[in-house]
């Protein structure tokens, strides 16, 4: 993040400069800026996972961000655009380069409008979902009361990609919900009032079941983030980032079961990221197993004793991790990729959530530890320094604070 210095007392104080980008947020015509940084763009990254990729892949992009991504100065504000050498690479590599930072763009939307819990909507596709294999060292999330697929006769091959959730001030304890749809596009957003009817079409290609009874969705949100590694100026490679959205006359809120089974994918898809397979594994059991109490009536083929000996070696694997930084005050992790390390900060009600999901017999239960888990966010969220004023360290609504270096050394 550029800094700049300014005079307080009599002195000079070296200050953080924001990066922003441009950005129409739903319903706006007029341009405004949103805050963000290489670090908040690896930060969600590291949060985001896709079901059919190996476990090591997401965390592995979190260092690209500070190789991909320049600041170009314009009109007094400092703008992220995309590196020119992103744009000699290869058509594939363009298409994934547009796929990461759609994906941070849309994320960086959700948090901003206060939605906390994010899950890909192919988690809970009927037919990729399976039964958890303990065995497994990269655990696959497991077939939930939740259920998603492709509206029949929708006029597009794609589901839209995520299920989020936020709390809401209107009634204490609930959370709203949506579906949202990301976009990477080269195209200029800025006279783009009305969303393309092919991505429009896409985001309303979904229908969700809870138990197989269809449930109405409230809110389609689409986010598109435009990438042009292609221009010939820094200026004409800079990224914007434009929301719409479409509201139906439904009820905002998700029932609690369903609620807590998007909170344990958003869970287990973080613990996969973090290098923590036994704390995924833990994740994917408890859903398993609400789900055979709920939908097949019958006890979860999980003994006592299995199930004491699975979470304890989630604890033991906290635990690990934890004493492998134990000199820092905050008891920080250190999540190892490729390209170097990253400093994590789990947040203690994110811990004392994914201890008590595991635990809950019953949805209620879990969704009891999911309010108590929000009250507890909010108030870390608000304890800590915005992003803008700590160079490279960001803090997710979740409970997640990364400190992202400025640049990766390989492996040797």
């Amino acid at each position: 993040m550029p800094r700049r210095l300014r005079s307080k007392n009599d002195q000079l104080e070296e200050v953080a400069i924001p990066t922003l980008v441009e950005f129409w947020g739903v319903g706006a015509s007029t341009q405004t800026f949103l805050p963000l940084d290489t670090s908040q763009i690896a930060g969600h990254l590291l949060a985001d996972w896709v079901p059919s990729l190996p476990a090591a892949v997401g965390s592995s992009f979190i260092g690209w961000p500070p190789f991909l991504i320049e600041v170009v100065r314009r009109s007094g504000r400092e703008l992220l655009a995309v590196r020119t050498e992103a744009g000699r690479s290869e058509r594939q590599w363009k298409s994934v380069l547009s796929w990461m930072l759609g994906v941070a763009g849309t994320r960086h939307v959700l948090a901003s409008e206060g939605y906390r819990w994010v899950a890909p909507v192919s988690a809970f596709y009927a037919n990729a979902a399976q039964v958890v294999d303990r065995s497994a060292w990269h655990p696959a999330f497991p077939r939930s009361i939740v259920t998603t697929l492709r509206r029949p006769r929708s006029g597009s091959r794609l589901c839209p990609d995520y299920l989020a959730l936020r709390p809401t001030t209107q009634a204490p304890g609930a959370l709203e919900w949506a579906v949202a749809e990301s976009k990477g596009n080269r195209r200029p957003l800025t006279n783009l009032q009305t969303c393309p009817i092919a991505w429009s079409k896409q985001a309303r290609n979904i229908i969700v079941k809870v138990r197989g009874s269809t449930v109405s969705i409230p809110r389609h949100i689409v986010v598109a983030t435009r990438v042009n590694p292609g221009g010939r100026e820094a200026w004409t490679r800079r990224m914007q980032v434009r929301a719409w959205n479409q509201k139906d006359d439904s009820p905002p809120q998700l029932s609690p079961d369903a609620a807590v089974e998007i909170v344990s994918a958003h869970l287990f898809g973080l613990f996969r990221g973090l290098h923590m397979p036994r704390n995924a594994l833990a994740v994917a059991v408890s859903v398993q197993e609400r789900r055979e109490r709920s939908v097949r009536g019958r006890r979860p083929a999980a003994t006592v004793n299995e199930r004491a000996r699975l979470f304890e070696s989630a604890d033991v694997e906290f635990r690990e991790r934890i004493r492998r930084t134990a000199a820092a005050e905050d008891g920080s992790t250190i999540v190892d990729t490729e390209l170097g390390p990253v400093a994590v900060n789990l947040a203690e009600p994110l811990l004392t959530l994914s201890g008590a999901i595991r635990e809950a017999q019953t949805a209620d239960e879990a969704f009891t530890a999911v309010k108590r888990a929000d009250a507890g966010l909010d108030d870390w969220q608000q304890s800590r320094p915005r992003n803008e004023e700590r160079h490279g360290i960001v803090s997710l609504p979740f409970g997640v604070e990364l400190q992202v270096p400025d640049s990766f050394e390989p492996r040797k």
